[in-house]
């Protein structure tokens, strides 16, 4: 039989263990049950409810039960392992309810109370059983380890500590490693590992030291002098005590959650962060009772805990507002760079510390003091704790419902902390003047927390909506000092704040001498706003409707400044558009933007629906013609599930069959990672993907399910409606190839972008937040998509370039193409001077296209000078051209890359100088006639003679082909891939799939595809663009 030690350490670890899988299950169980209940403040609250009812349930139902049993140890064995048998099913019964939900909630209304109930109950269905299990799992413990009163006084609190301890280490393990490297459904399948193991272990350690048999009968020892008694006053009073303080805890940790997101930015991680830092108090605080086993005045000790955290809450409410500064000072010594990641979130959890530790230590010390107080009889061991826990775990209930839904959007989140520091107050002044006039006591805690709660609420009211709307935590400039930060923090014009459930949204206005300019903030980032955003804003809603001009419906993902819903109202077809907005003070602050969105909220077309988006999809049956989908960055906590591929296979649900669905994806605060992840997910579900430039860091993807039918010759007559130009002169979009260049790349080429064997982000496998996280810390763009402009090519599938096969630029083209697309923020000097060049050679404005070419950043003018000199003095050798083949080589190199270098989907030019040298070269170089070949052949496919590139192509690629010279290419490697690109195109697009895919498969043969220095990424797209097609239609 194990001695007293092992058995201790035994029983520790295992409760260890249980407070890490409980963690893991809590934070897993959590994004379950969002994935259809949604995330707007009533199903979080409704979530909680569920969790903690149910942990309150097993506290006082099953607390009485382990009284009755005589191997509490088993019990508490059977609990672990019932745990981990619903864990490894909870998928499936998961799925069961899933779909039950569904069929059930689609008899509601979006936004109902009766949709609320109905999700309550479900919560309640899918986690009360385990729950109620982990509620029950701390009594039984207790029951076992204890064999007197005395004993218990140091148990309780021991074990609290070491399963909050558990806790800490379970967020880690869920938030930093599980969940995104292994998903939802393995964290689970973990996390019932643990507790399998667990109750394995205690199930033997119960045998072992022959639980129910051989232990003797349990003795209460009171040594003398050392024994409370406790009135039954003040039992009742203890009670109630520890139900508000648990009220006030969870008041605490919702406020704590909000301002530390205001503070430090709302992410994921910055979550778990605040959540670690504040289980960590509770556990140090469960230390800090266990170490005094001979307390005296236990309810006094009770009382000074409450008074001590109402002291500390209150001071350190002083230096809240100074936190955003402590984060920039100290992070911008921080090299921005994916290593120095760990160490950002090392200064965000020292923040995390500094408000929440000592307060959350004196939290931690409350519920093992009032378990000392309730547990007068050993043999009511497990119930009495299980009450303490229960009417505590109910308190938090309350708190959690009565602060997210009541207390923080009709208080605001100052007077929110100031109500808490009252009830701390109060709770302390009534356990320590329990034996004074309770008249006077009643009046004075009444009329001293209420002179407290107004001149808090107000004195920190205006202190800190500056410091927490500025965003610092995004911010690029960095104050030099506290009197400069409060001095910027102060100078926001502040229109409208609101701490609503959800979210912090603020509307602030900068005053440019006539204009004024709005901005929406949502937990301090800039959301919308009336200048600079409004590029995205507006064409977010008029790029699906110029395209598909028969719209008669739309849905918008997110309400935002209201600028999306008003653009695609101004659409005469249009009927009905419905937005869905998570936050109520969204659509309050959109009314201060009714100069710009066309006062949309009044136009009776209009329809706003506050749901959570994917709840709402889940229960709508509506169908729509567009879908835009415009929510904040995939960083911002909560955010990255409507990135999701089952976010978007419910949009693609709800659309028309040929309906188009519009994602605005940022490609600032991001990288190539998180930008592949994002287009690969939306193409998994749409294969049709045309992407669009709406600004300088904004991208809008346009799919749909089936290709496109784009009639231009409708879309133009819809661009030149007078409603839609109102709003295109706004943004310098002036003619319809001035809209059209904004395309990046064609509905045709869009989906094969990005390879398919990469991650793929899913509600179950949410594995962009986590990696978009990374990428804002680093504050890089990501420049992935710049690769892909087909407008590079003079034979290019972008709408654009139909166009141009039918019509001439005029003059205004030139000028709107000049001033809104190549000459903007970021230039593309290459596709600058081709469109320059067919300015030039239109002979439309010369002047003016000159004074524009001048002021260009030009990179890439090396070969168009080195050949216009070469023109203007040629070389000796071109006179010798009949024997000087070195130098006709060289001089076709040149021509070559001038030739590309000019060639875009704007511009032809002129080949005819850089034909005869080839076929001069042909005849002086027969060892590298493929090569000319292969030249000769994308000149064809440029001239638009497709059928004469292939044929040159195969002869020149074909190993079996007479007089064609050696096969390395040495003197151009990039001619093969170049012009195997043009082939497997051009068989893409006359359906030639299964010649095609021999041409792929010849393309890997010959390591053309591999990413060497030589490596021509349209090649590999083309690839994937056929592997796709024969994918989708089974191989053919």
């Amino acid at each position: 039989m194990p001695n007293g030690k092992t058995i201790s350490r035994v029983v520790t670890a295992c409760f260890f263990v249980s407070g890490v899988a409980g963690l893991i299950y809590q934070l897993a169980w959590s994004r379950y049950l969002a994935l259809f209940l949604g995330h707007t403040s009533y199903a979080v609250v409704a979530v909680l409810v569920a969790f903690m009812g149910g942990l309150a349930l097993g506290n006082a139902w099953l607390g009485a039960v382990v009284d009755r049993s005589r191997r509490p140890l088993a019990f508490y064995a059977w609990l672990e392992i019932g745990i981990a048998l619903y864990a490894f099913l909870f998928p499936y019964y998961f799925e069961v309810c899933h779909k039950l939900y569904v069929t059930l909630a689609r008899g509601f209304s979006a936004g109902e109370t009766s949709l609320l109930i109905l999700k309550f109950f479900f919560s309640l269905f899918l986690v009360l059983i385990p729950t109620a299990m982990m509620g029950a799992t701390f009594p039984a413990l207790t029951r076992f380890v204890t064999r007197s009163i005395n004993e218990l006084r140091g148990k309780v609190a021991w074990l609290y500590c070491i399963n909050s301890l558990g806790a800490v280490f379970g967020c880690f393990v869920a938030d930093y490693w599980w969940i995104p490297r292994f998903g939802l459904e393995l964290s689970l399948l973990g996390s019932g590992m643990l507790n399998l193991l667990v109750g394995i272990c205690a199930l033997g350690l119960s045998k072992m030291v022959f639980e129910g048999e051989r232990t003797p009968p349990t003795e209460e020892i009171h040594p003398v002098g050392e024994t409370e008694v406790f009135t039954p006053r003040e039992l009742r009073l203890a009670f109630w005590a520890i139900g508000l303080s648990g009220f006030v805890a969870m008041l605490y940790e919702v406020a704590w959650t909000r301002l530390l997101a205001l503070a430090l930015g709302s992410s994921t991680h910055a979550y778990t962060l605040m959540l670690v830092t504040f289980i960590l108090g509770i556990a140090a605080g469960g230390a800090v009772v266990a170490r005094c086993k001979n307390l005296r005045h236990t309810l006094e000790a009770f009382g000074w805990a409450e008074a001590a955290l109402a002291i500390a809450v209150l001071i350190s409410m002083f230096g809240y507002e100074f936190l955003p500064y402590g984060l920039v000072v100290v992070t911008r010594h921080i090299a921005r760079t994916p290593d120095s990641y760990p160490l950002y979130e090392l200064v965000q959890a020292a923040l995390c510390l500094a408000v929440m530790f000592i307060p959350a230590v004196c939290l931690g010390m409350t519920l093992p003091l009032a378990s000392r107080i309730a547990t007068a009889a050993l043999a009511h061991t497990g119930r009495s704790v299980g009450r303490v826990f229960a009417v505590n775990t109910a308190g938090t209930v309350l708190g959690a419902g009565l602060t997210g839904l009541l207390f923080m959007p009709a208080l605001g989140l100052s007077r929110t902390f100031a109500l808490g520091v009252v009830a701390n107050a109060f709770i302390a002044l009534m356990i320590l003047r329990r034996n004074s006039n309770l008249r006077k006591t009643l009046v004075v805690g009444c009329v001293g927390g209420f002179l407290l709660f107004v001149v808090a609420g107000f004195y920190f009211e205006s202190r800190w909506q500056g410091a927490f709307s500025y965003g610092w935590w995004r911010a690029q400039q960095v104050p030099k000092s506290i009197a400069e930060f409060r001095q910027l923090s102060q100078s926001l014009d502040i229109r409208y704040y609101r701490d609503g459930a959800s979210a912090t949204v603020t509307v602030n206005a900068q005053v440019r001498g006539t204009n004024t300019h709005l901005f929406m903030r949502v937990n301090g980032k800039v959301d919308a706003s009336s200048q600079g955003d409004h590029f995205t804003q507006l064409l977010l809603g008029h790029i699906p409707l110029i395209l598909r001009p028969a719209s008669t419906n739309a849905l918008v993902i997110g309400l935002g400044s209201g600028m999306t819903c008003g653009a695609i109202l101004r659409h005469p077809t249009i009927q009905n558009v419905t937005a869905v907005e998570i936050s109520p003070e969204i659509s309050h602050a959109a009314r201060f933007f009714g100069d710009f969105n066309d006062h949309v909220l009044d136009n009776p077309r209009f329809h706003l629906v506050k749901e959570d988006a994917k709840s709402f999809l889940k229960i709508s049956d509506q169908r729509f013609d567009v879908i835009v989908s415009e929510p904040s960055n995939p960083w911002m906590a909560g955010v990255a599930g409507v990135f999701s591929q089952e976010y978007y296979q419910d949009c693609a649900d709800h659309l028309s069959p040929d309906g188009m669905m519009v994602q605005w994806l940022q490609i600032y605060e991001s990288s190539d990672e998180v930008f592949s992840m994002v287009l690969r997910t939306f193409s998994s579900v749409f294969p049709s993907v045309s992407m669009w430039r709406t600004q300088s860091g904004d991208l809008a993807l346009v799919g749909s399910r089936i290709p496109p039918v784009i009639d231009l010759v409708v879309a133009k007559k819809r661009f030149d409606d007078p409603s839609i130009q109102k709003d295109m002169e706004r943004m310098d979009i002036r003619t319809f190839p001035v809209f059209l260049s904004l395309e990046i790349a064609s509905a045709d080429n869009g989906s094969a972008l990005v390879s398919a064997e990469g991650p793929i982000h899913s509600d179950y496998f949410p594995a962009l937040e986590y990696e978009a996280q990374k990428a804002f810390f680093v504050r890089q763009s990501s420049e992935l998509w710049s690769t892909f402009k087909e407008a590079w090519s003079s034979r290019s599938l972008l709408l654009l370039g139909r166009y141009l096969e039918h019509q001439r630029l005029d003059p205004a083209d030139f000028r709107g193409l000049a001033l809104r697309v190549v000459g903007g923020d970021d230039v593309d000097s290459r596709l600058s001077n081709s469109f320059y060049l067919e300015w030039l050679k239109s002979g439309e404005m010369p002047e003016l296209a000159l004074q524009f070419l001048e002021n260009l950043p030009n990179p890439n003018a090396s070969s168009l000078l080195h050949e216009e000199r070469w023109q203007h003095q040629p070389p000796t050798f071109l006179r010798q051209a009949t024997s000087d083949t070195e130098g006709l080589k060289s001089w076709e190199r040149v021509l070559l890359r001038a030739y590309r270098q000019k060639r875009s989907v704007f511009h032809q030019p002129n080949a005819d100088d850089l034909v005869q040298t080839i076929q001069k070269l042909k005849k002086l170089d027969p060892t590298n006639h493929r090569v000319y070949k292969l030249h000769e052949a994308e000149l064809a496919w440029d001239l638009g003679d497709p059928t004469t590139c292939f044929r040159l192509g195969k002869e020149a690629l074909s190993a079996s082909a007479t007089n064609a010279g050696q096969q390395a290419f040495e003197q151009d490697l990039m001619a093969p891939r170049v012009v195997l690109t043009l082939m497997i195109e051009h068989l893409h697009r006359t359906r030639q799939w299964s010649e095609a895919s021999g041409w792929v498969k010849a393309a890997s043969q010959q390591k053309f595809l591999d990413h060497d220095r030589n490596f021509y990424p349209p090649l590999e797209r083309v690839c994937r663009k056929v592997t796709t097609t024969l994918a989708q239609n089974g191989g053919l």
